[in-house]
């Protein structure tokens, strides 16, 4: 058998949104012992490994598979939250989503994705910190016309990034990406979110993986102004941003896609609206409750990949609810729970091939 994997612990016991101390509580352990095998000082034994995988509701294979769990500030984690939002649950956001990306890698050893554009590299420093061109560039690289991005998802999509939708159980987190050398990009995404902060979150994450492979003080800051131009180009947006008001904002919103909170932000960058004027259309904003949830709402843009993936494996190589918990590292009931949304319905499995062992 494979050596007992430390880190998958550590996986194991965060994605249940568990402390060592509340794990301990729980009777099996001591915290100190949680410590030691979490730290490599101890190897728990096959009788303990059984008491954790219980507790934690993990197969036993979990805790030995050749797996790693990247941190944030490890160049290839990103998030968008808000300043309040629990660090607890943060952490164990960061868990799932290093999770869903091991399910995405298992996935892909008999699947290959043929995707019609791909991912770059546009070290923001090559663009003299200029994270205006960056985006740019990279709707040039992707072949997005002028005006308007018409869906953020099919376009990630179609460079192969993996879009996973669930209910984080907090409105204070919009998003975590990762990115590790070898695969495709993997965005965990807030269901509770409506579409135009959707899009705006998948932007910020694709400015950090594109941009960013280390962190530093001015990331959110250069990801924020990567996702102004990149939906909001100062070419073609400039001339709609004048003679604002409340129904204008609300006019311009489905055309382009992005909340009014967002454009009426564009023009006080673009310094299209006087500050004063500017603070009065935020203001009645606040008073008519726009600030929480705007009029006019975006249709929804839902992500196909993921789905096409499972249905291959299900549909072509076979695989039963048992087998792809084998693969998934998962308990039966947990794969239903995980993607019981994605094996549902027909799938296009546009952009799959097989991969011939």
């Amino acid at each position: 058998m494979a050596d007992f994997n430390r880190e998958m612990l550590i996986l194991a016991r965060e994605s249940r949104g568990l402390t060592q101390t509340e794990l301990a509580e729980q009777g099996l352990f001591s915290q100190a012992e949680i410590s030691k095998f979490e730290t490599g000082v101890k190897i728990p034994t096959d009788e303990q490994v059984r008491g954790l995988a219980s507790h934690l509701h993990y197969p036993q294979e979990f805790f030995y598979a050749n797996e790693t769990v990247r941190d944030f500030g490890s160049g290839c984690v990103y998030h968008r939250r808000r300043k309040t939002s629990p660090e607890a649950k943060l952490k164990q956001l960061l868990m799932l989503v290093n999770l869903r990306r091991i399910h995405v890698k298992r996935l892909l050893t008999s699947v290959n994705t043929t995707s019609e554009f791909t991912f770059e590299e546009l070290a923001i420093d090559e663009f003299d910190g200029n994270a205006v061109c960056v985006a740019q560039a990279l709707r040039a690289i992707w072949k997005i016309p002028p005006g308007p991005v018409q869906n953020v998802v099919n376009i990630i999509e179609s460079a192969g990034g993996i879009i996973v939708s669930c209910d984080f159980g907090t409105d204070k987190i919009d998003a975590l990406s990762q990115w590790l050398p070898g695969l495709p990009p993997v965005f965990l995404v807030n269901s509770r979110i409506p579409t135009d902060r959707l899009r705006w979150t998948l932007v910020h994450e694709i400015g950090h993986i594109v941009m960013h492979r280390f962190p530093t003080d001015q990331m959110e800051k250069e990801a924020d102004q990567f996702t102004a131009e990149f939906l909001l180009p100062e070419e073609e947006v400039k001339k709609h941003l004048y003679d604002l008001s409340l129904p204008k904002l609300a006019q311009l919103k489905p055309y382009w896609r992005v909340s009014m909170n967002a454009l009426l932000r564009r023009a006080g960058d673009l310094q299209t609206i006087a500050p004063r004027t500017k603070s009065y259309l935020w203001m009645q904003m606040g008073q008519r409750g726009y600030r929480t949830h705007e009029p006019v709402d975006i249709p929804p843009e839902t992500p196909s990949l993921l789905k096409d993936l499972l249905a291959v494996h299900r549909e072509k190589l076979g695989y039963g609810t048992k087998e792809l918990a084998q693969m998934l590292l998962l308990k039966e009931s947990e794969v239903l729970t995980y993607y019981g949304d994605c094996l549902l319905g027909n799938s296009s499995r546009s952009g799959l091939r097989l991969v011939r062992q």
